[in-house]
């Protein structure tokens, strides 16, 4: 089982529980969901462990903000996956977050059934690329892998007796055998297998 690592960046020790709870009960392990107080932490946290989701305040009033976060935390994680939660979502707040990869936006104070819906389907949009995600989502089927179909060389059909050419010598066909997706022969006067595209049938 691979861990999905989740980062939680609030200052509000009460959300980072609350998130914490949440994320835990889709049957992430505890030990999975990092959390941090400032950006500084995050990104401290980030560098020891990368984490696959981040989840964080807008932190408008400092020095490294949410966006600029989720920006230095992605040059490590090019998939990490994010969502932005703010006292001060405006609508230009909101383009930003949107333009550049948040899964959702919340809007504080928000109910606890606000970020329920949002974490929701954001694991599940992601559960499609990430079987580790999806199979915790319900309703989840993992895709069947596609059978790989061996490729026959488009070469003429042999069989034990057929007069053939090699290297510009007659010869007889003893056996044909198909081995590791090539044709393959056993004449009567050569040591060994010679592959069929090789061979001239008389």
């Amino acid at each position: 089982m691979s861990a999905v690592r989740f980062l939680v960046a609030d200052s509000s020790p009460a959300l980072q529980t609350f998130a914490r709870n949440l994320i835990t009960g889709y049957g992430f392990e505890p030990a999975w969901v990092a959390v941090a107080s400032t950006p500084e932490a995050a990104l401290a946290s980030a560098r020891e462990q990368a984490p696959h989701f981040l989840l964080t305040d807008c932190f408008s009033k400092e020095q490294t903000t949410g966006l600029q976060l989720a920006a230095e935390v992605k040059k490590g994680t090019p998939d990490l996956r994010w969502a932005l939660m703010s006292a001060r979502l405006d609508e230009e707040l909101d383009t930003l977050a949107r333009n550049a990869g948040a899964m959702f936006q919340l809007a504080k104070p928000f109910a606890a059934a606000d970020i329920k819906t949002a974490m929701g389907k954001a694991l599940e949009q992601w559960g499609q690329d990430n079987h580790e995600v999806g199979r915790r989502m319900p309703g989840y089927r993992r895709p069947r892998a596609v059978p790989v179909v061996p490729v026959v060389p488009d070469v003429p059909a042999y069989k034990a007796g057929d007069y053939v050419e090699y290297q510009g010598v007659r010869d007889t066909v003893r056996h044909v055998i198909f081995r590791r997706g090539e044709l393959v022969v056993q004449l009567s006067n050569v040591s060994g297998m010679v592959p069929a595209t090789k061979l001239r049938k008389l």
